[in-house]
């Protein structure tokens, strides 16, 4: 995937450009619910499409699963991030209730120097028994997470 800067084709203002850095799962589409919700009206996240630019003023985050193959690929696209674009923020989602792989986690760390910061949603779940996002952001769990992972990354 190529990014580049560009305005928003929608019109709407966005504060987080999400990236998925390999193909999305329920889990990583519950990332957006999870920063949309409490925004209020409109929605402050959206998963850019394939070559669509960043849209100007939005932050660009990067979202992959926390194991070696999503580690790998955040470490793809980042080779390709163009050094005009502002650093992308990395948001990890957990496949397990443990902690990522040592070989994942010592990737991301080596990519720190290239990201604006990141970020981890826990294993949650709840999300292996919902149909869709919105069902997902009605757990306590869920809403617990998006609070933090909001706060996270408003605080930079």
């Amino acid at each position: 995937m190529t990014v580049q800067l560009g305005p928003d084709p929608t019109g709407t203002e966005l504060r987080y450009a999400l990236i998925a850095a390999h193909g999305c799962d329920i889990a990583m589409l519950t990332v957006e619910a999870m920063l949309n919700d409490g925004h209020g009206t409109g929605e402050a996240a959206r998963y850019l499409a394939s070559g669509a630019p960043l849209p100007m003023g939005a932050r660009p985050v990067i979202v992959a699963d926390a194991t070696v193959h999503g580690a790998v690929r955040v470490e793809q696209l980042l080779r390709l991030w163009p050094t005009e674009l502002p650093r992308p923020y990395l948001i990890t989602v957990a496949d397990a209730p443990s902690g990522p792989p040592s070989a994942a986690r010592y990737r991301i760390r080596a990519l720190g120097a290239r990201l604006a910061g990141t970020a981890r949603v826990p294993y949650l779940p709840v999300l292996r028994t919902v149909t869709d996002p919105a069902d997902a952001m009605t757990h306590q769990d869920v809403s617990t997470a998006a609070t933090k992972l909001r706060r996270h990354l408003e605080g930079l």
